[in-house]
């Protein structure tokens, strides 16, 4: 056994040696950038099949949403509660992270003040201005705005089971002495 399986760095599944380099560091790049852990570790089908996979659901929700279901508030009114799940996506959520940060005293009930009637870079990922607001989103993409919510939330959440490979690798199977035991 090598010096780095003994820190807990290698595990072994399926007759095969796996280093998972910095298994902290390759968390942290799978929390950020789906799919960039397991690249680090050298784990390249992996880290394409989580990075599309897990992308492509956080677009295709925005999509289905109108650009309009990723966002925090944490309000009276509303609490946005799909949002600590979008957020494990990472880097794509971070700009609705900043938006509730900035706006987190602004207005009543904690609602985004409008400053224009046109659609702006300052109102990317940011909550409704008003109740009114909220409601003609719903209104407008009729189940597409529950949809993308649900789509943004699950890649968020299939993101945070990449965290853990990313950290602990592979779940190694029961050898064949090992089943022939539990059998008897």
């Amino acid at each position: 056994m090598s010096e780095s399986a003994d820190n807990g760095h290698v595990v072994f599944a399926d007759d095969c040696e796996i280093h998972l380099k910095n298994r902290y560091f390759a968390a942290v790049l799978a929390f950020l950038v789906p799919g960039a852990g397991h690249f680090y570790q050298g784990r390249r089908n992996k880290a394409y099949l989580y990075g599309v996979c897990i992308l492509s659901l956080f677009f295709l929700g925005l999509f289905v949403g109108q650009g309009r279901v990723v966002y925090a508030a944490w309000n009276p009114d509303e609490y946005r509660l799909q949002f600590p799940a979008q957020l494990c996506v990472g880097i794509p959520a971070f700009p609705a992270a900043i938006q509730g940060w900035i706006h987190r005293n602004d207005g009543k009930n904690g609602f985004v003040p409008v400053q224009e009637d046109k659609w702006s870079w300052s109102r990317f990922m940011a909550a409704p201005s008003s109740r009114d607001e909220l409601s003609e989103w719903h209104l407008s993409s009729s189940a597409g705005f529950e949809l993308g919510s649900l789509y943004t939330a699950v890649a968020g959440l299939l993101n945070l089971l990449a965290i853990f490979d990313a950290y602990a690798g592979p779940m190694p199977l029961p050898t064949a002495d090992e089943r022939r035991k539990k059998k008897t």
